[in-house]
Parts: structure tokens; C-alpha cells; sequence
């Protein structure tokens, strides 16, 4: 069954290929995990390119340019739906990842979810709904920007000691403790955003490929801040408030 439900694109094959070098009339369809050519629609499939082994694909001169992972380039040809078919090859090679499922402290009773924890995480939330409604690197790209979810953050520690304290000074020593606890996700969007420049950047023949390792970048982003959120915890439910740093300082270092 194909992504899209439409049927095989009669097309022209060539290039490298297992010791070879092809040059056929094929039948090309995409699946949820490859690339299917085969000899007729009717055909077991010949050659399956899967897509986990797919670098980058791009429309060159009326023809599809795959790059695949052992180097090599295949060639589809012939046919007037080809820029169609690289969208679709993006939009499955390119599904944007859960990220929640391994975090400890989202949503978890222990994590004391509420307002804060809500507010915490509603900018990569707002992102992850974006990215998974997309159909490409460049929508999913913009909505994981890194300045504006770190912004994000500092409004939010701003927030969070403003709803503590009516004292300028007593607030600032709240967001300083607050922004050095948040440390590991402010890392990991500066991590982020060098991989979304080298995403940018990469030619149309690694994108893919570029696209993976921004992905697992976007996941430290949603490990740290599951991390801070924990940490800050402890922090916001203190009583004692900037009173009481003192003594957090010296638990968190023991």
C-alpha cells in the first residue's frame, strides 16, 4: 500500500546498483518503509530502497537524484510526476519522532504538574504540534527555533519568581537560582540551534541525512527540559523561597 494511495509511476531507472549498472523501464511506488521498483505493477518488487537508508533526494534536470547510504546515486526518470513523489519521499523519510515518551517528569504526578509545569513546557509543545503536522524540514525546522524557545524560557523564570515575589531584589535571586538550574536545556539549544544552521545548510543530497541528526538534537532540547523542570521543582514549592537557596545550593551539590 502506498503513502499516498496513489498507484506505481511508470518511469526509467539507472545507475549503480549491486555490482550493476541499471538502465530499465520500471514501476516506482512508495511505501511506508521504501521505495518499491519493480519490472510491472503486477511484479514482486525488484529493488527496494528503504527509507532509512535514504541521505537525500532531489529533482535534477526532469530527473529524481536519490542518494543512498552506501554512496551510491539512483536515477528516476520519465516521468511528469517526479517532484510529487520527492515531496511524498520527504514527507515519510522525515515524520517527525515522539519525543515524549521517555520523559520522566512530564505530566507525571511526581513532576507536581500544574500551571507552572504547563507553562514550562508549552513552547516545544507548541513546536512538537507543528513539526508533526508538517510535511517538511524546512516547517519543521522554523518551528523548533532555538532563540525563541529560549526567550521563551527566561519569560517564564520571569514569571515564575514575579508570581513569588513583590520584591525586585527577592525576584531577581529567584530567576538567577532558576537560571542556574535551567543550565542543561540552555545548552541543548545552543546545541539545537547549530544543528538547524548545519540543516540549512546541507546540500539536497544529504538532507536527510542531516535532517536524522537534527532530530536527535530536538530530543536532548525535550530530555533537558524535562531534566530543568524537575530541578525547578523543588525550587518553586520552597516556602522559604530566595531564603532557603542557601541550602538547596548545598543539597544539590552533596
Amino acid at each position: 500500500m502506498t503513502t499516498s494511495g496513489e498507484r506505481a509511476i511508470p518511469a526509467r531507472l539507472h545507475g549503480p546498483w549491486d555490482s550493476r549498472s541499471l538502465d530499465h523501464e520500471v514501476f516506482v511506488e512508495l511505501d511506508s518503509d521504501a521505495l518499491r521498483i519493480s519490472p510491472t505493477p503486477e511484479t514482486p518488487a525488484g529493488i527496494s530502497l528503504t527509507l532509512a537508508e535514504m541521505r537525500g533526494a532531489f529533482v535534477l534536470d526532469d530527473a529524481l537524484m536519490l542518494s543512498l547510504g552506501n554512496g551510491s546515486t539512483v536515477t528516476v526518470s520519465g516521468s511528469p510526476h517526479l517532484d510529487g513523489l520527492r515531496n511524498r519521499l520527504e514527507a515519510a523519510v522525515c515524520a517527525f519522532p515522539a519525543q515524549l515518551l521517555s520523559l520522566r517528569g512530564f505530566g507525571s504526578e511526581r513532576s507536581a504538574p500544574g500551571s507552572d509545569h504547563d507553562q514550562w513546557f508549552d513552547a516545544l509543545l507548541a513546536a512538537r504540534r507543528l513539526a508533526e503536522e508538517s510535511r517538511t524540514i524546512e516547517t519543521q525546522r522554523r518551528a523548533f527555533d532555538a532563540t525563541r524557545l529560549s526567550r521563551h524560557a527566561k519569560l517564564t523564570r520571569e514569571s515564575w519568581a514575579a508570581a513569588r515575589f513583590a520584591d525586585a531584589a527577592d525576584q531577581r535571586a529567584l530567576e538567577a537560582e532558576l537560571e542556574e538550574l535551567a543550565a542543561p536545556y540552555s545548552a541543548a539549544l545552543r546545541q539545537l540551534e547549530h544543528a538547524a544552521l548545519r540543516l540549512r545548510q546541507a546540500p539536497a543530497e544529504l538532507q536527510f541525512e542531516a535532517w536524522r541528526r537534527w532530530a536527535k538534537f530536538v530530543h536532548c532540547a525535550f530530555s533537558a527540559a524535562d531534566e530543568v523542570w524537575m530541578l525547578s521543582v523543588p525550587v518553586l514549592a520552597d516556602s522559604r523561597g530566595a531564603k532557603g537557596s542557601m541550602w538547596r545550593r548545598i543539597l544539590r551539590r552533596h
